[in-house]
């Protein structure tokens, strides 16, 4: 028999973990499918795809014990599983090679809508990955998740698309995630994998219903001439299988500062994380893209610097809770990095200077973040992980990474118009022989200065007016879409009425 019933309340879970991996924009008719099995035993799943990952449920209740497997589309099948009560049954009926029957309860009676399909056998073809799989311990699957926050979103990067487990030190694997502005690294793991494998971001992994299904378990599969590397994550009813990227991740270690150019440290008390998360929240919101905020350590005090427009002066707002050695220190970084690394418990701070990354750390876990220039743009002063590997030599350690130079001291070396005399301990002094000329020439700058930061001042006003006018549109759009479902449902509704039999 082919027939197949699904109960309602667990096919809600099911289509709410499903729709995560469907596609917005179905560009095969397939992709819209949920393949739905029935096994010997009577273990039902249902899998959907967008060709490079695919997401299966097995459900807890058990069919007939007859293999059997259909094609139903999720849009259907997701609306009329809300429409039923969480008590129902859906039956899925075979009509023809190409049209299904979804059956379901209205006021006592039953409903029928039909529903274009596809033969199963049409459906993708899923990898299988073999072997037993590695449990994913809660310390190391923590670590996935953060260092998939900091990883990469951009195409062209796709190396840097995800979380990066390093096997190629013996001595201590790592979990890796950056997007070249930031870097999380975690180690001190040690798992019986051959080789380094990226974990790919999808929104998926990060949904609550998988995330709260037990524990996790991985398994590998390398690349073959046929396809690129997988990775699989099983759950206690879940499994999700993806593709990943067939290419050299970067060498990510020479990019590290050496631990011994850090001057200045700041330890934060861990039970003072919520306040201090708290105070950067509230702090004054600059225009500037970066959101910037300032660490400054002066004498035995820390302080957060804050300030909603450029031409004001520094909001400052004293930490207490944080002790402070080294020289004083003034570094400015993105907002939204320095609560990501806070609320990731990183409360050790240690600075080189103004222009050089600073590090975030806890026990086995570190974060590297690019400083930002006075002005809110990112720093130069330090390059991010190439896009492409490094070749690493054999049996050396990491090299670590270039000393950067400091901006140059302040000398007597003459300006324009100037000349200079030597004094009488050998040194040089300047003598004003065209005064005139160089104060003209500083006019010349400080206008053009002027003109400078005019210019900005336009682009950012055009640029927030454009992003106000995006959030109109997107505000729209959603509006519209909300509209559309609303029709849709009723349409839907009655469909299903037409098709109640008496």
């Amino acid at each position: 028999m082919q027939n197949i019933l699904l109960p309602v309340a667990e096919l809600r879970t099911a289509l709410a973990g499903l729709g995560k991996v469907i596609p917005k924009r179905i560009s095969l008719a397939i992709l819209g499918q949920v393949r739905v099995r029935r096994y010997s035993s009577g273990l039902i799943d249902l899998t959907v795809t967008d060709l490079d990952r695919f997401a299966t449920y097995s459900m807890n209740h058990r069919g007939q014990a007859e293999p059997a497997a259909l094609l139903v589309p999720f849009g259907d099948l997701n609306n009329i599983a809300k429409s039923c009560g969480g008590a129902d049954l859906i039956e899925l009926v075979p009509v023809s090679k190409n049209t299904i029957s979804i059956r379901f309860p209205v006021g006592g009676q039953s409903a029928e809508h039909h529903c274009e399909s596809a033969p199963p056998e049409e459906f993708p073809l899923q990898p299988e990955v073999l072997g037993t799989g590695i449990t994913i311990h809660e310390a190391l699957r923590s670590s996935i998740h953060e260092a998939l926050e900091c990883a990469s979103a951009d195409p062209a990067r796709l190396v840097l698309n995800g979380a990066f487990i390093d096997v190629r030190d013996d001595s201590a694997h790592y979990v890796v995630g950056t997007d070249g502005h930031h870097l999380f690294s975690s180690n001190s793991f040690s798992l019986p994998l051959k080789e380094s494998i990226l974990i790919t971001e999808h929104k998926f992994l990060g949904w609550k219903g998988f995330q709260q299904d037990g524990e996790w378990r991985l398994r590998t599969m390398p690349a073959k001439d046929d396809g690129p590397p997988c990775f699989e994550i099983a759950s206690d009813h879940w499994c999700f299988l993806s593709r990943s990227i067939d290419s050299q991740f970067p060498q990510w270690k020479t990019v590290l500062p050496n631990p011994a150019s850090y001057q200045t440290t700041i330890s934060i008390n861990p039970e003072a994380v919520e306040e201090v998360m708290v105070a950067v929240q509230r702090l004054p919101l600059g225009e500037d893209k970066h959101h910037t905020i300032g660490l400054e350590v002066a004498g035995n005090a820390f302080r957060l610097l804050g300030r909603s427009r450029p031409e004001l002066s520094w909001t400052k707002i004293d930490i207490q809770e944080a002790g402070v050695t080294g020289p004083d220190a003034t570094i400015f970084l993105d907002r939204r990095t320095l609560l990501k690394a806070l609320r990731f418990g990183l409360t050790r701070i240690e600075i080189i200077d103004s222009m050089s990354p600073l590090r975030f750390s806890l026990a086995g876990r570190q974060m590297i973040i690019m400083p930002l220039r006075m002005n809110g743009g990112p720093s130069a002063a330090a390059s991010p992980p190439p896009a492409t590997a490094a070749p690493t030599p054999s049996n050396n350690p990491p090299p670590q990474a270039e000393q950067h130079t400091p901006p140059p001291m302040q000398t007597n070396t003459p300006t324009l118009g100037q000349t200079r005399t030597a004094g009488a301990n050998g040194s040089s002094t300047p003598t004003a022989q065209t005064t005139t000329s160089k104060e003209e020439a500083k006019s010349s700058l400080e206008a053009a200065l002027v003109q400078i930061e005019a210019i900005k001042t336009g682009f950012r006003e055009t640029i927030n007016g454009l992003t106000r006018l995006g959030d109109h549109i997107r505000q729209s759009m959603r509006e519209q879409k909300a509209s559309e479902k609303e029709i849709q449902t009723v349409r839907q509704t009655l469909r299903s009425l037409q098709g109640v039999r008496i």
